[in-house]
């Protein structure tokens, strides 16, 4: 470890001593675990860069990340000091073969199934070297001996089966399959999800105790009991009966294996979440733009955890959501942090985000 990086994880520890990450574990797993908190309402601020769009090697992540920590040491949220690698969308594909395709501001892979024989040509999943898969193994390997095992690392964003196959086939293809070629559409989600599988558990044993197996948010913290995470933006282009059909077998072969899930969509997922909230072995709902109250109106089950964002102008809101239907909530709070570089910010700044975390405290309050 440089002498740098073993500063600022000397300053980290002095911002988050033992007891202060005990109690905010203590209030997540309460929540994890469907219990009230021992104190207080957990939450996080949102971060102040792009955990998934920045695709960064192993250095330029772990040094904002440890920017990331200082400043969350100097409020009181909930944010537990660990590194998260990043998201890049062909991690799957690439196992089977895809080619990245980088473009002008994201990334893609190779379209590799164009006739359902193609489905039988795939090759085993492999996470060998050269793949992307080994790429993330090796950063995070990197993350535990530049920190000498300080920090503990999250699992890569590598999104979930559906959107994987849709990546593959195209998503018009795939879809349609379903109807066309049921035979088909199931054999591709069974391989892609027991790559999934695979290279989640890969991860898992890579990093033993030190393993944060959540990407929903990247800055969130579970217990160890959580189960899995899994990525489902495709849900929004779905009616209920063809998520109880054809996806659902696959997240709960998932949460079988990894022992539980938590399930991610960006967009308006309403139509599908009461079909979703009724899957065997689902721990969590994670919405990507839908707000509290958005989730309450479409029916989630109080009994699941809801990880969303909220702003602070709409803490009121959300606090008699919470008491009303007894809610189990991971809030991400937006707003605590002025515009502009951290490095900048003045000490008038300083003292409304101080002002804005008071009032995210009293909002926190059971």
């Amino acid at each position: 470890m440089d002498a740098t990086t073993a500063r600022r994880l000397d300053e980290i520890d002095r911002l988050f001593p033992p007891e202060r990450l005990a109690k905010s574990k203590a209030r997540w797993r309460a929540l994890w675990h469907g219990q009230p908190p021992p104190d207080r309402q957990p939450f996080v601020y949102a971060p102040t860069f792009n955990y998934y769009d920045d695709v960064d090697p192993g250095e330029r992540r772990l040094d904002k990340t440890l920017d990331e920590c200082l400043l969350h040491g100097r409020v009181n949220d909930d944010f537990i000091p660990s590194v998260f690698p990043g998201c890049r969308q062909a991690t799957l594909p690439n196992l089977f073969g895809a080619r990245e395709v980088v473009m002008e501001d994201d990334y893609a892979s190779d379209v590799l199934i164009h006739d359902p024989a193609d489905i039988d040509r795939l090759p085993e999943p492999s996470a060998g070297p050269g793949t992307l898969a080994r790429h993330w193994l090796d950063m995070q390997a990197w993350f535990v001996e530049a920190t000498d095992g300080r920090l503990p690392v999250h699992v890569v964003d590598m999104q979930g089966p559906a959107d994987v196959c849709g990546k593959l086939w195209s998503y018009d293809a795939f879809l349609v399959a379903a109807y066309e070629n049921p035979e088909g559409y199931h054999r591709l989600m069974r391989r892609v999800t027991d790559a999934f599988v695979m290279f989640w558990t890969l991860q898992a044993d890579l990093l033993g105790e030190l393993f944060v197996g959540t990407h929903l948010f990247g800055w969130d913290w579970v217990p160890d009991d959580a189960g899995a995470s899994v990525s489902a933006d495709s849900l929004v282009m779905i009616s209920p009966d063809f998520y109880r059909e054809f996806f659902q077998p696959y997240i709960e072969r998932i949460a079988c294996a990894l022992g539980g899930v938590t399930v991610h969509s960006c967009g308006n997922f309403a139509a599908v979440l009461p079909a979703l909230c009724a899957t065997p072995g689902l721990r969590g709902v994670n919405a990507g733009q839908m707000t509290l109250g958005d989730l309450v109106q479409a029916g989630v089950d109080r009994t699941k955890v809801i990880s969303c964002g909220c702003g602070l102008e709409d803490l009121e809101a959300a606090r008699a959501a919470i008491r009303k239907h007894g809610l189990l909530v991971d809030a991400t709070l937006f707003g605590i942090w002025p515009q502009g570089p951290a490095t900048g910010w003045t000490a008038a700044e300083w003292d409304e985000i101080r002002r804005r975390d008071e009032r995210a405290l009293r909002w926190a309050e059971r």
